[in-house]
């Protein structure tokens, strides 16, 4: 999972995570948990998170499924 770029789409769609986890229906902590450790998102927490930030399929594939190469 590429987590800065997850983190750059929140920025560009003007959102804190707090209000993120708002919208998407998710507490706080498990947010702060599934960035800490993105390997952890379900289908669901994915499928919110993308409607929130209007992400397009292509985009949540590439952000939530994609490997970050260090």
């Amino acid at each position: 999972m590429r987590v800065n770029e997850l983190k750059a789409e929140i920025v560009r769609n003007e959102l804190t995570l707090e209000e993120l986890s708002e919208l998407s229906n998710m507490a706080r902590t498990t947010l702060w948990r599934r960035f800490n450790n993105p390997d952890e998102f379900t289908l669901g927490e994915i499928n919110n998170i993308s409607e929130v930030l209007n992400l397009n399929g292509r985009k949540v594939i590439e952000i939530f499924f994609g490997k970050e190469v260090s």
